[in-house]
């Protein structure tokens, strides 16, 4: 491997180089202080929405003290090679084969969302080529809850809904309930919103991809065994801290930390208190239990925090209608309300599947999906397809903080 030692942030937009393994072809950028240089690298690994560009204080940091590289898989950021035939192993095999074909030594990934499903499966596949692994936002996804709504997007994008898609999709990934804690800007949530809204015919297809490779994907066989650090945005709930956390408990040798006033982009939202982690880290450090912004768990605590991400209660006004698209109408009582979800009782259908919507007290109606039908009742989330119902239930829903044992 040559490294290239000038690096700058624009060159984070320059042309990639493009290594060819079978039909497939690996976009990459690497960066060093020498431009021969045996030390493990850095290998990043991006989200769904994620360029290059978006790691530019990462490898500026990074690059202090380890060589960098930016990797990007077949239809994963700036490569636009469709891949609906590999399955998410595949690709991490294809990571393996790039190590193999560039003669690289062990390497130490970071992953962000969806790659970090990719970096953990390298991982576990590939132990000879990882010398260690930081994952954030660990899209394991064996909640129902995650799963369906990724259906649903899917859905909704089959529909030619790009708006409808963009909304639900906004709100998995910056929860809104939080947005003072996070500090994520108005502005930036309507810049992502433009951007999904706006996803071009390839883009979809790409997306569409992606998606279906998490949706089909039936869980770990094996877990990373090498030393492993997941990092859990407190109020992410598309990838929740007790997921990180039960991920970090099957690993041989990992730590999970909480990083404060974060939810899914915790990378963005808390750009200081993710960095002061990472080089500690990588040179093998052990971790402080406290440092600013972010809290580390203890193993005892890995098995014990609270699966319930948000505190649903019964609302002021429990009666509520149940709709389906075809007609049918019934009477239930709310028992649970969260703005991600709820639990209903009362002479209920046998619901399943899509074109369901709750009608509430205030008159509000809201795309749901049912995931469960027991002795409990119906257990629902909301699709928050509709933003001006999003924002009516977020305002009558002030945030209430989760036990303190849930969150420590």
């Amino acid at each position: 491997m040559r490294y290239h030692c000038d690096y700058q942030p624009s060159l984070l937009g320059s042309a990639p180089q493009v290594l060819h393994i079978g039909p497939w072809r690996l976009h990459y950028l690497a960066f060093s202080q020498h431009s021969d240089d045996p030390r493990p690298p850095v290998l990043l690994l991006g989200g769904a929405f994620q360029s290059f560009r978006s790691f530019t204080g990462e490898v500026g940091e990074l690059l202090n003290e380890h060589p960098v590289i930016l990797l990007d898989l077949p239809s994963q950021g700036g490569n636009l090679q469709l891949a609906a035939e590999l399955s998410l192993a595949q690709l991490a095999d294809l990571i393996a084969a790039f190590i193999d074909e560039l003669q690289l030594p062990p390497v130490m990934p970071i992953g962000l969302s969806y790659g970090s499903a990719l970096a953990a499966l390298f991982a576990a596949r590939h132990p000879q080529h990882c010398d260690r692994l930081l994952l954030s936002g660990i899209t394991a996804l064996a909640r129902p809850g995650a799963r369906r709504l990724l259906q649903e997007g899917l859905d909704l994008l089959a529909g030619d809904q790009a708006g409808a898609f963009a909304q639900g999709a906004l709100t998995g990934l910056l929860n809104p309930l939080h947005a003072q804690d996070t500090g994520v800007s108005p502005v930036f949530r309507k810049a992502l919103l433009r951007q999904m809204q706006r996803l071009t015919p390839m883009e979809i297809e790409r997306y569409q991809q992606n998606t279906r490779r998490l949706l089909s994907f039936s869980g770990f066989e094996a877990y990373p065994t090498c030393p492993t650090l997941l990092l859990a945005g407190e109020h992410d709930h598309f990838t929740q801290p007790w997921e990180h956390a039960r991920f970090a408990a099957a690993c041989r040798d990992a730590d999970c930390v909480l990083i404060h006033q974060a939810d899914h982009l915790a990378q963005f939202e808390r750009r200081e208190a993710c960095a002061r982690l990472y080089n500690p880290f990588l040179r093998g450090e052990a971790l402080p239990t406290v440092t600013p912004g972010a809290s580390r768990l203890a193993r005892s605590q890995l098995l014990q925090l609270n699966k319930r991400h948000e505190v649903r209660r019964p609302p002021l006004s429990r009666r509520a209608t149940l709709r389906q698209i075809d007609g049918g109408e019934w009477s239930v009582e709310m028992t649970e309300l969260g703005f991600f979800g709820g639990l209903l009782q009362g002479n209920l259908p046998m619901a399943e599947g899509r074109g369901w919507q709750l009608q509430l007290a205030d008159h509000s109606r809201h795309a749901l999906l049912p995931l469960r039908h027991d002795r409990d009742g119906l257990a629902f989330v909301f699709v928050h397809s509709d933003a001006a119902a999003s924002a009516a239930l977020a305002a009558q829903l002030q945030p209430t903080r989760l036990p303190a044992a849930a969150c420590a």
